[in-house]
């Protein structure tokens, strides 16, 4: 008789715990975004894209009309061009296709490994000038005070 309620009570405490656990899940999917019924996370979705912090970086530096509106037309030729450099449909899937045949080949070559990270890794640091540069012709519309005050509070976050 003892085994059988201690059976019943692992039992149900499996299903509570798994109750409680879905229910956590389920509340931080919401509270991280799944924005519009889309699945997953990706750091350029959500109502500013990824310029979000670049516009954060800017916020506080009292900025003419003039200057949103210049910095807004550039934010917006950045993201226009990110969008026609992306990679297709078809490159992505041959990418992962081919990432599979890495894994599954018989032959396995290092070398041809290494060629296509390194492909990867150049793209990764042409988006990565491209953002800094984007962010320089961002400093340059600002006045010297401005400047000074963007890299005072520059300095300043980076410092955490």
């Amino acid at each position: 008789m003892m085994k059988k309620n201690t059976l019943k009570a692992g039992l149900l405490a499996i299903v509570a715990s798994t109750t409680l656990l879905t229910a956590g899940v389920s509340a931080a999917d919401d509270h991280q975004g799944n924005h519009g019924g889309k699945q997953g996370y990706h750091q350029m979705k959500g109502k500013h894209g990824g310029h979000h912090d670049l516009r954060k970086m800017f916020r506080g530096l009292d900025l003419t009309a003039e200057q949103k509106t210049e910095m807004k037309a550039l934010f917006t030729a950045h993201r226009d061009e990110m969008k026609q450099n992306r990679p297709s449909k078809e490159d992505r899937a041959a990418q992962k296709a081919q990432m599979l045949d890495f894994i599954t080949t018989t032959n396995f070559s290092e070398d041809a490994v290494r060629q296509a990270f390194a492909a990867k890794q150049e793209a990764r640091q042409q988006k990565a000038v491209d953002m800094l540069k984007l962010q320089n012709q961002a400093y340059q519309l600002l006045t010297p005070e401005q400047q000074e005050k963007f890299k005072q509070r520059f300095t300043k976050h980076h410092k955490r």
